[in-house]
């Protein structure tokens, strides 16, 4: 069952990005707080705290209407996804 809920993220994980990032670009905060949010529920699933903690940073951001800081929020949240994505590789390969 783990292993089923990690490949799910793997493969939802490109579509939540791409529109968390989409939706800061068009300073849309509605768009940014609910991509957020979906990314965070996602992250915290499978337990990667660091990523799922910035994603709430930039869901308080956009509710709030501070879209100043969500752009580098999210440059935070970009390394944090590849961190995140190179750990389940290594799990997926048995490394």
């Amino acid at each position: 069952m783990v292993e089923t809920l990690l490949q799910t993220f793997v493969e939802d994980c490109p579509a939540r990005f791409a529109a968390l990032e989409t939706a800061i670009q068009q300073g849309d905060a509605k768009a940014i707080e609910s991509a957020a949010h979906a990314f965070k529920s996602g992250s915290g699933t499978i337990r990667a705290t660091a990523l799922a903690e910035r994603l709430a940073g930039v869901e308080a951001s956009a509710h709030s209407g501070q879209l100043e800081s969500t752009a580098m929020l999210f440059e935070e949240i970009r390394v944090e996804h590849a961190a995140v994505l190179r750990q389940l590789e290594a799990f997926f390969n048995g490394n």
